[in-house]
């Protein structure tokens, strides 16, 4: 996937390598594209994410969304504002199987000056295997970039 070149995502895919946390290297998250308001992660198909039947954990594909998410809301806000998963619910909609990475196309809905709110869908080659809506609490909101 090409990566778009304005400033925002200059600065995450700049700044993703060097601040992405331990939990985020342990899945191996990458960044494929950042844009106001959009982010795409994937995460390859490992065998140590896997559940017993398989499938991709729930639990990782949960994380990929909230991250996912956090990215997208991070082009709006930038990396120095404080934000934190208030909700997220997911809803999986079929397996995620090898050999397949998944994408995540995370998109902020309203990012408002407290409460933010989008989606994220999960895809494994040609399937959607997950959908998640998410609200994220904007701790210091003074600071909010203009839209």
């Amino acid at each position: 996937m090409a990566q778009h070149t304005s400033e925002s995502s200059r600065y995450h895919s700049h700044t993703w390598e060097k601040e992405k946390s331990r939990f985020v290297a342990v899945l191996d998250l990458k960044l494929d594209s950042v844009e106001r308001g959009r982010a795409v992660l994937r995460m390859p198909f490992r065998e140590e994410v896997t559940n017993g039947t398989g499938a991709v954990h729930g639990g990782a594909i949960v994380s990929l969304c909230d991250t996912a998410f956090y990215v997208a809301l991070a082009s709006i806000y930038g990396r120095e504002q404080n934000t934190t998963t208030v909700s997220l619910q997911c809803n999986f909609l079929a397996p995620a199987l090898a050999p397949h990475d998944l994408i995540a196309e995370a998109s902020v809905i309203r990012a408002g000056r407290r409460i933010c709110y989008g989606e994220v869908f999960v895809r494994s080659g040609d399937s959607v295997v997950a959908h998640a809506t998410l609200n994220f609490l904007n701790t210091d909101p003074k600071e909010k970039q203009k839209a």
